[in-house]
């Protein structure tokens, strides 16, 4: 991959995609030149050369007719042995000659030879193959050779002037992709190195994006400074109003009011802070801690004891048999868990909800009234498409559920109640109308 810095001396992968196709384009044409030489080879020395012994055959017997001591063939190409007597020469007696066009053994080497047989007198007509194997690289395979090496020289060099007009715009998009907008500084611009070679168009494109990064740099950096601002602003409230309800504390007791206003107090600090490192991107700044989901779970449900008693519901928890402490991220956890919950509590129109935590899941479920699924189908992934159906509760919302999770790398899925316990036996719940949310763990 190209890099920003203009001394990069890499490809960029679109580059690579007709690189590729132009040395595989050499090497197929390489390939059948090469195959078609064979088969011209082949049918040179199969067929053409057949036909030619034959009819040097027939021609000597035609001079034969006319001069019965007409000479043999003598050529550098063609040359023949001749005998009268029923038993060939001692050189041939190991042979087995038959009349026609055969390969045989002789003078050293297998050659192509033609044996014919009339008036007593035997010919043998022995064609010298390797000046046809000469003729073939000389006049077919050279010349083919060497215009392939000007047309592909050519090809190479127009493919290279090409390039310099080609490249500005891979290494434009290389500088784009490459962007660190965590660490950048507003005042560098990552395409002030990269050339255009004269070429107009991507003159403009790199201007384009010039202008492009200085808007969305300024933008960036007035959200960082906003959400400083904001972290300061909300931050201050927050610290006062538990300094307060600490001397509430020590003047009055710790009742149980103040008690759950100082833990609303602490949720909210924390509901901050991970808000801000979400808007940052830096979630990675969060703590984790090796604690019990169960726990987790159980300060949720106590913290809307108010709530579920309003609505006139009952919240069951069944924990998980040999539970074991997982590394979470609390307050996001705590963020997820508790907007589902608020929504089931505030727009369900049922009587119960029950928190089912499994192995590598958490099932709550409600026998409320339900929502009709697109499309009549039973199972809906949390998206954006489905959070316009489902009404939004109190809290952060269904869309932030939605990215909390991604952060944490969990799935939620929505279900029909009644569905779900069809294909779901092992849960003990009763048959009736009502959703089910399923929070898939790592």
């Amino acid at each position: 991959m190209l890099k920003p810095d203009s001394n990069t001396t890499g490809t960029h992968p679109l580059s690579k995609v007709f690189n590729r196709y132009y040395w595989l384009q050499i090497a197929l044409i390489a390939l059948s030149v090469v195959i078609g030489l064979a088969c011209s080879a082949w049918v040179i020395k199969g067929s053409l050369l057949k036909t030619a012994l034959e009819q040097e055959m027939d021609h000597y017997w035609t001079r034969v007719e006319r001069n019965p001591k007409a000479d043999l063939p003598d050529t550098k190409n063609l040359y023949g042995y001749r005998w009268t007597t029923e038993t060939p020469p001692v050189r041939f007696q190991s042979m087995q000659l038959e009349d026609g066009v055969h390969r045989i053994f002789i003078d050293g080497k297998e050659r192509m030879t033609v044996y014919g047989e009339r008036n007593g007198q035997h010919v043998l007509l022995v064609f010298g193959e390797s000046n046809v194997n000469k003729l073939i690289w000389l006049f077919g395979l050279a010349p083919l050779m060497f215009s392939l090496f000007v047309l592909y020289s050519f090809l190479l060099w127009s493919n290279r002037r090409a390039k310099r007009y080609f490249s500005p715009i891979t290494r434009l998009a290389n500088a784009l992709e490459h962007i660190d907008w965590a660490h950048q500084n507003k005042q560098l611009s990552p395409f002030l190195g990269i050339h255009t070679n004269g070429n107009m168009e991507a003159e403009y494109l790199k201007q384009a994006l010039e202008k492009y990064h200085q808007v969305l740099n300024e933008f960036i950096q007035r959200e960082r400074e906003f959400t400083g601002d904001v972290s300061h602003e909300l931050r201050t409230p927050l610290t006062i109003l538990k300094g307060n309800v600490q001397l509430c504390q020590t003047r009055y007791g710790h009742d149980k009011a103040l008690i759950r206003l100082n833990n609303t107090i602490e949720d909210m600090q924390l509901l901050v802070d991970t808000l801000l490192a979400i808007a940052r991107n830096k979630t990675n700044d969060l703590s984790t801690e090796l604690c019990m989901l169960s726990e987790i779970i159980e300060d949720l449900v106590t913290d809307l004891d108010t709530v579920s008693a309003s609505k006139g519901m009952s919240i069951e928890v069944q924990d998980e048999v040999g539970e074991q402490p997982r590394l979470l991220y609390p307050s996001m956890t705590k963020m997820v868990l508790s907007n589902i919950l608020r929504n089931a509590l505030n727009y369900s129109q049922g009587s119960e909800i029950h928190i089912i935590q499994q192995k590598n899941k958490i099932v709550i479920a409600d026998n409320g009234i339900g929502i009709s699924l697109p499309n009549n189908v039973k199972v809906q992934a949390l998206n954006d498409s489905q959070l316009s159906l489902t009404a939004k509760g109190h809290g952060i919302g269904l869309q932030l559920v939605q990215k909390l999770c991604k952060q944490l790398g969990w799935r939620v899925e929505l279900f029909d109640r009644q569905y779900y316990l069809s294909t779901h036996s092992e849960l003990n719940l009763a048959d009736t109308t009502g959703l089910i949310v399923v929070v898939y763990l790592h």
